[in-house]
């Protein structure tokens, strides 16, 4: 979960359930604990990637959930940010009109000048596919490097997969390492070779993350 929106584990769990007496929690967790573990929903997953963008520029967390609780009234929806609507040209308006209301004046977000720049809202808005209804259903967490990767609620318990064959990345990258051969595995799981080293490349940029 971490390592997919690119934030330091400790820091996604105290987004995800706050700091007794110190900080509340950003999102609504869906799923709250499973196993003793923090859990969180493909749409929870959605939100924690606006807030790591968010933060990433700088912007604190007391800042980010009035915006993002704001966002929610205004829209009135209890997850906007895990839809189309957040893109749309009225959307933006009202995300950027929130934030400078609470002190953020939202310029270029890679600038650290606080605003949804198109490049930064494109690249959220086209690494995910949604449904008729607007809602988010999959997202390629790294395009660039593994655009056959996806992660979707219905395949694999929401693990990263490939989009065709459905296969895990970490079972590939694994059988990869223990074979010493993509092409071998390729033949064994009967999917493309490139695509067993594009999981094995994707995995390799998720622990660079951890």
């Amino acid at each position: 979960m971490a390592e997919l929106v690119q934030a330091p584990q400790e820091i996604v769990r105290v987004w995800v359930e706050g700091h007794t007496g110190k900080q509340v929690a950003v999102i609504d967790n869906q799923l709250g604990r499973v196993g003793g573990k923090v859990a969180v929903s493909f749409t929870n997953l959605m939100e924690l990637r606006f807030v790591a963008t968010f933060a990433s520029a700088g912007v604190g967390l007391r800042e980010i959930r009035k915006i993002m609780d704001e966002v929610k009234q205004t829209l009135e929806h209890p997850h906007p940010f895990a839809t189309h609507t957040i893109f749309k040209t009225d959307g933006k308006k009202i995300v950027a009109e929130i934030a400078q209301r609470n002190g953020v004046s939202i310029y270029d977000l890679r600038t650290k000048n606080f605003e949804m720049l198109a490049v930064v809202m494109k690249s959220l808005k086209d690494d995910v596919a949604y449904d008729p209804q607007g809602d988010a259903i999959s997202w390629r967490p790294r395009p660039k490097i593994a655009p056959n990767v996806i992660v979707h609620p219905h395949f694999s318990f929401g693990r990263p997969v490939l989009k065709d064959s459905r296969i895990p990345t970490a079972t590939l990258a694994q059988s990869a390492k223990v074979e010493g051969s993509a092409a071998f595995v390729a033949d064994i799981f009967d999917v493309p070779e490139r695509q067993v080293r594009e999981a094995i490349r994707f995995e390799q940029e998720l622990r660079k993350a951890a």
